[in-house]
């Protein structure tokens, strides 16, 4: 393993394998139980998580039209890794680490328009594209380049509007990552989607409850009773473990406000696909903490941010055709669909923390796993392959298996 892991929490890893609560996890479904606790509750686990999966995947972090102009940035802390996404002189996207490569001091903060990058501590001053174009007083440093410094590189690709960053020196082919998403979900055409707004809400629960609490179907017509539960059906994903089926799924569903009536109409680019009407609903998981909701009116997806074991931002970006933005009275019919939205996010945080007080107890047991969490039963053990088994399991790795 290529990471600062230590000893104690390689130690700690090959535990985890042996033990009997993780095997009665990796069962068949209708003999499985959920994860122990300390899956989600250990310093341990999340170490591993940072390095086998924060620091090698493709994240998602943030939409193209976030950045319109040369010069915008914003910085973000991503699995405690401090970063700078910003436009460059060429119109390109470019992520940097928001570390001088002189002392590692913070070169941005919050979000703005820069024509430069300064270090408060010893000025020295970088480009948007990152690379060193000042740096006082090192005419004597033997052998310092400064054509060759810069702050350091992260790799950076969009996909449909959305712009992905990979920490690894040697990442997956963005191509082949993106793939599968683009063959399921590419119709939704979230490139011709602007953001409207961003709802975000932070749980005091590790990362992965969130998470499979959308690809749980089990839970919606008990904790939504109130908003989605009475109109959605329960049996969404279809398939087993590997392949996009495991976690995509689509289903009829109402548009996401009070009314369960669009305000808008059928987006554009639905209106050539099969079947597509008001009841239009799909949902996928993008790995490793994206999930992608779309109706018929809107395309809203949740990313699932960690700030820590404990601690996790969800942010919901609410996209809608550009051209309904521009008509009369778009922002009241927004506040709509974010009122309800807000309202389903709240019902889910509600169990969250609850879950993570458990999962934190030794004397918490593992429950049974319904049929109907299927959905959750693949997403826990395709990160539990990636924690404890070779690290270098991919969302899609073999045909589709249906189940």
């Amino acid at each position: 393993m290529n990471s600062p892991v230590d000893q104690h929490i390689l130690h700690f890893q090959r535990r985890a394998e042996a033990d009997d609560k993780v095997a009665a996890l990796r069962k068949s479904l209708n003999e499985a139980s959920h994860a122990p606790g300390y899956l989600y509750a250990s310093q341990e686990i999340y170490a591993l998580e940072k390095e086998l999966i924060f620091m090698r995947d493709w994240l998602p972090i943030a939409r193209v039209e976030e950045f319109p102009n040369i010069g915008d940035y914003r910085t973000f802390r991503i699995a405690d890794e401090p970063i700078i996404v910003a436009r460059d002189k060429d119109m390109q996207l470019q992520a940097f680490a928001n570390r001088c490569a002189h002392r590692g001091v913070a070169v941005a903060e919050g979000s703005g328009n820069a024509k430069e990058f300064e270090c408060p501590y010893h000025g020295w001053l970088y480009g948007l594209d990152g690379k060193l174009i000042g740096a006082g007083y090192m005419d004597q440093a033997a052998g310092f380049d400064r054509s060759n410094c810069r702050l350091k590189q992260i790799a950076l690709r969009e996909w449909q509007g959305w712009v992905f960053i990979s920490f690894s020196a040697d990442p997956m082919p963005f191509e082949q990552h993106i793939g599968p998403y683009e063959k399921e979900l590419g119709f939704l055409r979230q490139d011709q989607l602007k953001l409207a707004d961003k709802l975000v809400v932070e749980v005091n629960c590790n990362w992965k409850f969130p998470v499979e609490n959308l690809m749980d179907n089990y839970h919606s017509r008990v904790l939504h009773r109130k908003t989605i539960g009475p109109t959605m059906g329960v049996e969404r994903f279809k398939g087993v473990r590997t392949g996009s089926l495991a976690f995509t799924a689509y289903y009829p569903a109402k548009p996401m406000n009070r009314s369960g009536k669009s305000l808008f109409g059928m987006m554009p680019q639905l209106a050539q696909h099969p079947g597509a009407d008001e009841s239009f609903a799909c949902s996928a998981h993008i790995a490793p903490w994206m999930h992608l909701f779309a109706r018929c009116d809107n395309v809203h997806p949740f990313i699932m941010e960690p700030l820590g074991v404990d601690k996790v931002r969800i942010t919901c970006y609410q996209l809608f055709p550009e051209q309904w933005q521009q008509q009369p009275g778009f922002r009241e019919k927004l506040e709509q669909y974010n009122e309800f939205t807000l309202a389903v996010v709240n019902e889910d945080a509600s169990v969250m923390e609850s879950l993570h007080d458990a999962a934190r107890s030794p004397r918490y047991e593992p429950g049974r796993l319904s049929r109907l969490e299927l959905g959750v039963w693949n997403l826990i053990n395709y990160n539990v392959d990636r924690v404890l088994g070779t690290g270098d399991t991919r969302l899609y790795t073999s045909e589709d298996k249906q189940g």
